[in-house]
């Protein structure tokens, strides 16, 4: 049993040195992960290497081809539209089943976030955006006792954002937080559709979002 906890252990944390690795700029999309060199690198075996790369194609960010190696998948289009479809249906759903649950001291730190987010932006400092709006979504997502969305819900954002982006819109993100604030607004006045539909509608509306999301990713 204790083997078995170690290779869980280790596996998840090549899972993270490899998303980490995204992040940083050194896999990008299109690349070949060389799977032989990371293990020696890491001083590893390619067994938990490979186990952390199973659950990478899983969540979406590199397909595993046999006999020919493993891709790190860029992001289309097609992909954004439908995380966003997809986020924006289960965080509505979530903020309506679970609105009695919400306190007062949840709206405080909701507040309490956008706020920081509306300071960093008028800045120009986005280096922990990613990070504090992340937090800003729990503070309502960590309410439901439904732990499988929860496990959907981050893979799938952090698959938004698998790769540096230099590219912040500051007009979007400006626009983001007022989005936030209105969102807090709703679910002060005891209204869980109407912040639902801030969310599904607005924030994570593909269709609405979509100048932005083109211009952010560099595509057309």
């Amino acid at each position: 049993m204790k083997n078995q906890l170690n290779v869980v252990s280790l596996r998840e944390q090549v899972h993270t040195y490899l998303r980490r690795q995204m992040n940083l700029g050194a896999l990008l999309p299109g690349s070949t992960i060389n799977i032989g060199k990371i293990a020696e690198q890491l001083g590893i075996s390619k067994t938990p290497l490979r186990d952390a790369l199973i659950h990478l194609e899983i969540e979406g960010f590199v397909t595993i081809l046999p006999r020919r190696g493993v891709c790190v998948n860029a992001l289309e289009l097609k992909d954004v539209q439908n995380a966003y479809d997809a986020i924006g249906m289960v965080e509505a759903s979530i903020v309506v089943d679970c609105f009695e649950k919400i306190e007062p001291s949840h709206i405080l730190k909701l507040e309490q976030l956008n706020e920081i987010q509306f300071q960093d932006v008028g800045k120009n400092d986005y280096s922990r955006l990613f990070n504090t709006n992340i937090q800003f979504h729990n503070v309502y997502l960590d309410i439901s006792d439904n732990e499988l969305i929860k496990k959907f819900i981050l893979p799938t954002k952090q698959r938004l954002y698998d790769f540096p982006r230099q590219n912040y819109i500051k007009e979007w993100e400006t626009r983001n937080c007022k989005e936030h604030a209105l969102f807090i607004t709703w679910l002060k006045k005891g209204n869980p559709e109407k912040a639902a539909n801030i969310l599904k509608d607005v924030h994570w509306s593909f269709e609405y979002q979509k100048k932005f999301i083109k211009k952010f990713y560099n595509m057309t």
